[in-house]
């Protein structure tokens, strides 16, 4: 068995997102690339030894030739997917061959798309647009920080034994991985060094420890869980000795009765605060604190810190980094429109007895920002001065037989392919890892996931719930419910909202500026549900099971439509909305995609949120009929 080797892992898994991506967005179309059907390709591709020793369907393979000058070309063999119409074989390389001598040598991805955006070498990238720059330096950070993950191997070892919170933190390393699947510049944290890398990433597992500053109370806005006179931060994020130490140097320097202290990620302090609130620090509005509490860890989300100690407490903090294609700070007009969001979903639950009982929310109403006079919700520098305290519900965490699992660590494979959760599933169930019992449990998976999402959508709302929002809970061995965090992307139709006694949050956004919140119909809140929700973390779940199980990916994807259309079947919807509903997700040819490459380089690194476009792709659950119904015609001409 050959050695497992890093670079090679990390590259491959970028180039085949690359590549998907490219193709998905029609980026590829326009090349004067040729397409051979692998059965009757030229003899001198044939006989290469790199596309030689692949199994599978050969037939539905055609190589993809993409001619570079007199001798030379790109060549890729590609294969129809599910998702969307070609996709490349996976672990096949991207090679740049001369088909008069027969040499050929593996493209990297940042070499391959240099020559897409028309850059053959490192020397012309300063005829590139500033757009297409960005992009590049993305995808060449993905690869060094990538390979810096996987290097480093995440411990999971005795899972089952550990108790909730310590199982949750691993579940949480294991998801950071991957960051975002199917997205070729998701590992890529730009503006961190390598240093800084391996210390602020969850998969390190490295302690932080937070700077502190003291802010004005006068400049200071507040969440919908913080009183007036309430309390402060440290109540809820530091012990005793750490609280005592705070007290005494805010007395000792003149603070106590006219600031608050504030957390701060110790990247944030050294490289964005000297930047964007110089002058607040010149004039006393905020002061560097001395003193000293206790280390937090990473989580999934860069962000967002998890407690070293005994704490329902999380943290979510600033951070001037550049990731998919935004800044991560962290601005009081998103946890103000997340505190209005927060006030639907407990009403939901309200309307609805399996959401109050499979339905978790984090408490994200105890917050602070920076507000200083003058200034709007939509200024740059007061989003790099916050904190929110993300309080997660006690009985989760203080029931040992709980365990808390982000939908992405489900969808991340490990480097060596040693394990996957779904291995623990099975375990405490006592059942055999057969395809029968993965696909089993997948179903039982869906169905949760489904039944929350779809009594949510009846009502007019719908989460964000891609694989880092949404966590799964177990309990005693079943899939209880799912718990969501980050509630300031809650989409919703007011419509809907009005038809079941509930208004309009009266979200604040800022004019001239994309809404993503509201919407006209149910079925645009359908959109995020088959973007997110299912064309990124459920195929992302069954990519992984598929591999790690050695399943057939349309038997999942069948599994996951009949679970789907059960719970369409049995929920309250009127007539109406459950023949809209099979019509979009089951009847339609084409669903639509969210687009991530283009956009990127269209907003060349500009403000704002993660950039995404709209196009369209194939229905998944088309696909995957329609490939059954093939096979059994095959198997009855056979006969």
């Amino acid at each position: 068995m050959e050695p497992f080797n890093v670079q090679h892992h990390a590259q491959a898994q970028i180039m085949q997102s690359l590549v998907d991506g490219l193709l998905v967005e029609g980026m590829l179309d326009d090349l004067g690339a040729v397409w051979q059907d692998s059965s009757g390709a030229d003899d001198w591709l044939i006989r290469l030894p790199v596309f030689q020793a692949l199994d599978g369907d050969h037939c539905s393979r055609w190589f993809w030739i993409w001619p570079q000058d007199r001798h030379q070309c790109v060549v890729m063999l590609l294969q129809p997917g599910i998702v969307q119409a070609w996709e490349k074989v996976s672990r096949t390389p991207v090679i740049l061959v001369d088909h008069e001598d027969g040499e050929w040598a593996s493209l990297d991805s940042v070499t391959f798309m240099r020559r897409v955006l028309g850059a053959m070498t490192d020397d012309d990238d300063q005829a590139l647009e500033q757009g297409q720059q960005v992009f590049l330096e993305a995808l060449s950070d993905s690869l060094w920080q990538a390979e810096s993950s996987v290097e480093h191997r995440v411990e999971t070892r005795d899972l089952l034994g550990r108790d909730t919170a310590e199982h949750f933190a691993i579940m949480e390393q294991w998801a950071s991985l991957l960051d975002r699947p199917y997205h070729p510049t998701a590992k890529a944290k730009q503006r961190l060094s390598e240093g800084e890398y391996r210390a602020y990433m969850a998969e390190f597992n490295a302690p932080i420890t937070l700077r502190w500053v003291a802010m004005a109370r006068d400049r200071l806005m507040t969440g919908a869980g913080v009183d007036e006179n309430g309390p402060v931060p440290v109540t809820w994020l530091v012990g005793d000795e750490g609280r005592q130490a705070l007290e005494r140097e805010m007395n000792s320097r003149g603070l106590a009765r006219t600031h608050i202290a504030i957390p701060v990620h110790p990247w944030q302090h050294e490289h964005a605060l000297p930047h964007w609130l110089e002058a607040a620090f010149a004039v006393g509005d905020c002061v560097s604190l001395a003193s000293v509490t206790e280390p937090w860890l990473a989580t999934s989300s860069l962000r967002s810190l998890a407690p070293t100690t005994a704490s329902p407490h999380y943290l979510k903090l600033p951070m001037a980094i550049h990731s998919l294609g935004a800044s991560r700070y962290l601005p009081a007009v998103k946890m103000f429109n997340g505190d209005l969001s927060a006030r639907l979903l407990h009403q939901a639950r309200e309307k609805d007895a399996r959401l109050a009982e499979g339905l978790y929310l984090c408490d994200e109403g105890k917050w602070w920002a920076y507000m200083p006079e003058g200034a709007t919700l939509f200024d740059e520098s007061p989003r790099h001065l916050s904190a929110m305290v993300r309080s997660y519900p006690p009985e989760l965490l203080d029931d040992p037989g709980v365990r808390l699992v982000p939908m992405a660590t489900l969808g991340t494979p490990l480097p060596g392919g040693e394990h996957h959760v779904v291995d623990d599933w099975l375990a405490q169930l006592g059942m055999a890892a057969t395809a029968v019992s993965v696909q089993g449990l997948f179903g039982e998976l869906c169905e949760v996931f489904f039944d929350i999402n779809l009594r949510m959508l009846r009502l007019g709302m719908l989460a964000e719930v891609h694989g880092q929002n949404a966590v799964l809970v177990f309990r005693d061995g079943q899939c209880q419910g799912l718990l969501l965090r980050d509630h300031d992307s809650l989409r919703i139709s007011v419509d809907r909202l009005e038809r079941h006694g509930m208004q309009d949050p009266c979200y604040c956004i800022k004019p001239g500026h994309a809404n993503t919140l509201y919407h006209d119909s149910l079925q645009a809140l359908l959109f995020w549900l088959q973007t997110l929700a299912i064309q990124v973390n459920m195929r992302a779940i069954i990519d992984t099971l598929a591999d790690h199980y050695t399943l057939l990916r349309g038997d999942l994807w069948r599994e996951m439509a009949m679970r789907l259309e059960a719970r369409i079947d049995a929920l309250l919807f009127d007539d109406h909305d459950r023949e809209m509903l099979k019509e979009q997700l089951f009847e339609r040819e084409q669903w639509p995609y969210k687009r991530l490459i283009a956009p990127i380089i269209e907003r060349a690194g500009g403000p704002g949120s993660m950039p995404f476009g709209t196009s369209a792709t194939c229905n998944p659950f088309v696909r995957v009929r329609r490939q059954a119904g093939e096979s059994i015609k095959e198997a009855l001409t056979e006969a």
